[in-house]
């Protein structure tokens, strides 16, 4: 069967959207996530409430508090900042600031962030900006300090995450099965690949009945049972 991507595939009325304790395993279970990233679903609610996800969601009920895919990558880049030894003041600062700069309500998911020397960087328009510093040129020589965050991937047009990818061959697009944790470069959900796995089937059968490698397989049973264990 074919399982490549295509644009035809994709559609926007079906965007990523997840629950509070769905989106804070998926931040754990990313590579180092009980280090970098420790986030249970009560840190992540109190986060909402400081306001960054969308401004809206600050006021809801945490049992029905539904974040986007956008939600998620802030949340993700915030944790990061976090363990970084950024604080809060120099967060709601940038978090303003970039509002301001890139016209998004999520700012924390556009572009790339980057952290050192306690302040926090945003790469725009091919310069490196000093977002906690109202937007100031930031010394060239400092890059080297920084320190990245990578996995994300983001639009050439908005700037805005498109796709994150939180453990090797293991992508969360949120136009591709409802932002659902999938094996890279496919529609197929890592949960419907490990479940048969799990279910008695072998790797090499599932591998050849989705027409995806046997590495494949393995990266979502891997991945699955890292959100059984977060």
């Amino acid at each position: 069967m074919t399982t490549a991507l295509s644009a035809c595939e994709t559609s926007p009325s079906f965007a990523g959207i997840y629950d509070v304790p769905e989106a804070a395993r998926y931040l754990r279970a990313s590579p180092n996530g009980l280090s970098v990233y420790p986030v249970s679903s009560a840190k992540l609610i109190r986060w909402i409430r400081r306001g960054i996800a969308s401004p809206g969601l600050a006021s809801l009920p945490g049992q029905e508090l539904l974040i986007a895919f956008e939600d998620l990558i802030s949340a993700r880049d915030v944790a990061a900042l976090r363990a970084a030894d950024v604080g809060w003041r120099e967060i709601n600062r940038t978090e303003r600031c970039l509002r301001t700069t890139t016209g998004s309500e999520r700012p924390f998911a556009t572009e790339h962030l980057w952290t050192g020397q306690g302040q926090v960087f945003v790469d725009w328009t091919d310069r490196l900006l000093s977002a906690s510093r109202g937007g100031q040129l930031a010394l060239e020589m400092l890059t080297e300090y920084l320190i990245p965050i990578h996995g994300l991937q983001f639009s050439e047009d908005t700037h805005v995450a498109t796709s994150w990818e939180p453990a090797a061959g293991i992508v969360l697009m949120p136009e591709i099965q409802f932002g659902a944790p999938c094996i890279k470069g496919t529609r197929i959900p890592a949960r419907t690949i490990a479940g048969m796995v799990e279910a008695g089937d072998s790797p090499h059968w599932v591998a050849s009945t989705f027409d995806v490698s046997h590495c494949d397989v393995v990266a979502a049973c891997d991945w699955e049972s890292l959100l059984r264990e977060r």
